[in-house]
């Protein structure tokens, strides 16, 4: 009798500890990355040459959404070509942005997107 209790006592606990022991599923802590939708347009002497429907991270810079996309040619902090479409400074020639229809008073490395918005970088000259 004594044999048949403790072989119960074994089984018992065989049986509670292999229920405490680690589960099998994956557990994620990462939190998933907010994508919101904008549009980029590039033109150049006001005619379009590309445009883009992006998801982006939310808050993501307008400079950082044109190197993930984009070849773009750095001058010093500024952008000189985008996608082989160059600046010429001897004809004045200069590349700039807008969002939503209006120029912003930072840079492209300090705006960051929101949901909807429409970034147009026109390559004109002034």
């Amino acid at each position: 009798m004594k044999k048949l209790i403790k072989a119960s006592i074994v089984v018992a606990a065989i049986f509670l500890l292999t229920g405490c022991g680690k589960s099998n599923e994956k557990q994620t802590t990462e939190k998933k990355e907010e994508k919101i939708s904008v549009t980029v347009i590039l033109k150049e002497d006001d005619k379009e040459f590309d445009k883009k429907e992006l998801k982006v991270k939310k808050d993501e810079s307008v400079q950082n959404i044109m190197e993930a996309n984009y070849k773009v040619d750095m001058d010093k902090e500024f952008i000189s070509g985008i996608d082989g479409h160059k600046q010429d400074a001897g004809k004045s020639k200069y590349w700039l942005y807008e969002v939503n229809g209006k120029q912003p008073d930072v840079g492209a490395t300090e705006y960051f997107v929101k949901d909807g918005d429409k970034i147009i970088w026109t390559l004109n000259e002034l």
